[in-house]
């Protein structure tokens, strides 16, 4: 089942294949899919956007939920790989959809 975020999220992933929406020097960007998330692969680093579902056994249908579900994965993930797993950023949405952009977090 897909939440209320579904439509927006397909703008984030239109967004996020163009390198004008990442920070740092994006390179070609390769995106793969999960059954739970979209994973954007740049020249230096990853991005991984949880998708807006519910599969009963995990909830990620609000963006308040994916927020919360991020935060314990790079709490759970850090323990092994700090590394590997830097932070938690936003994704916002002004004119444009960016990393770390300016205006609403979507």
């Amino acid at each position: 089942m897909l939440g209320e975020g579904s439509t927006v999220q397909k703008q984030v992933v239109e967004a996020l294949m163009k390198p004008e929406a990442y920070d740092e020097e994006a390179g070609q960007i390769e995106l793969i899919q999960t059954h739970i998330s979209f994973v954007f692969l740049t020249k230096n680093f990853v991005y991984k956007v949880k998708k807006a579902v519910d599969l009963g056994f995990l909830d990620f249908t609000t963006l308040e939920k994916r927020c919360l579900f991020c935060e314990k994965e790079l709490e759970l993930n850090r323990r092994l790989c700090r590394d590997m797993y830097l932070e938690v950023v936003p994704i916002n949405r002004s004119n444009v959809i960016k990393i770390k952009g300016e205006g609403e977090t979507v």
